[in-house]
């Protein structure tokens, strides 16, 4: 997104986190300023978890990703868990012999009451701040977050029953399609998802299963993927959203596999690991989410990679018509020599 959020005050900060993240935390919250992720992790309960969770997030705030500042916000009830872990966190990364960024503020939130343990002060968050923030980023294009991570996860299911009714034929049509169709369906798709960056018209029943149908190759995910920037990717985040929802579980993975790599490139890491929690099987553009994900990537490196990678696709796609012509040829030649039949009409398997 290009849009830039002024926070001037600890009730805007605490407001703007539920939306930066798509759910009310509990936990260590990190924001980055300048340059680097938002990251959540649990409080450690022992010392070799509190071990851990300092590894963790000083390898990304000190090693992969250098920010200006780093504002430190720990949810819970227990106080005195979350005061150390504040502290803990907040001596590594001052303390260490890599220039690290400055930290502040470093808040204890709890419900809607604050500490701050640098200033010594408290608070109650203002609800007509939370206002503004809501207010904010509603104008910005983003949905209100969930109460909890696990309303993430509600949010995904649906009804499928509908779209399970189309899926048979739309498969069955799918197989059929020689290269040239299977071309035309792959710019069909291309269509509609530039129609719903327009006018964020969910697809119908029959639509959303021939999608369904037709993710299945590689050229149409591809496509897909390709689509995909930082800045429309809230869009297309409630696209994959809707069609995981309606997607019968024998084709949910593609879908919420899109989910996955939407909320990264949105910057919404929980609910991209909670697309990834329901994939049945391997997928390779799901494993490289989540290591992006696991490593603390920033989204805007994907728009960078993007013109390369899709360069070398097309190149690739180039190389498959030029082999598909040839074999044509070839087997027209074969079936017009005396005494050869012909290998009947052209057909091939969809990728994955």
């Amino acid at each position: 997104m290009t849009n830039v959020l002024k926070i001037s005050s600890h009730d805007e900060l605490i407001s703007s986190i539920p939306h930066t993240l798509g759910f009310t935390p509990q936990g260590m919250v990190c924001l980055a300023f300048g340059d680097g992720p938002t990251a959540r992790l649990d409080i450690p309960e022992s010392p070799e978890e509190m071990g851990e969770f300092l590894q963790a997030l000083t390898d990304v705030y000190l090693h992969r990703h250098h920010p200006d500042r780093v504002a430190l916000v720990a949810y819970g009830e227990d106080g005195r868990a979350c005061v150390q872990a504040l502290a803990a966190l907040g001596e590594a990364l001052v303390n260490s012999e890599v220039r690290g960024p400055d930290v502040g503020p470093m808040l204890w939130v709890n419900g809607e009451e604050w500490t701050d343990l640098l200033e010594g002060s408290r608070g109650t968050v203002d609800p007509g701040a939370r206002a503004r923030i809501d207010a904010e980023f509603a104008l910005m294009g983003r949905v209100m977050p969930v109460g909890r991570r696990e309303d993430l996860a509600a949010a995904m299911q649906g009804d499928p029953t509908a779209v399970a009714e189309h899926l048979p034929a739309a498969e069955a049509r799918a197989l059929d399609m020689d290269v040239a169709a299977r071309r035309s369906e792959v710019e069909w798709l291309g269509a509609r998802l530039d129609q719903f960056r327009r006018d964020r018209e969910y697809l119908s029943d029959g639509d959303a299963a021939r999608v369904l149908a037709v993710l299945h190759d590689s050229a149409a995910r591809d496509a897909a993927v390709f689509s995909m920037s930082r800045e429309d990717a809230p869009v297309f985040s409630e696209f994959w959203q809707d069609l995981v929802r309606r997607a019968p579980s024998e084709v949910c993975d593609s879908p919420a596999t899109m989910l996955a790599l939407s909320s990264f490139l949105e910057g919404k890491g929980a609910q991209a690991w909670t697309a990834l929690d329901l994939l049945s099987e391997s997928d390779p553009l799901a494993d490289l989410v989540a290591a992006a994900l696991e490593q603390a990537v920033h989204p805007r490196e994907w728009d960078r990679a993007v013109p390369a990678a899709a360069g070398a696709l097309m190149q690739q796609a180039a190389l498959s018509d030029t082999f598909a012509q040839e074999r044509r040829a070839h087997d027209q030649d074969a079936g017009n020599a005396p005494g050869v039949n012909g290998a009947g009409p052209e057909s091939s398997a969809p990728g994955r």
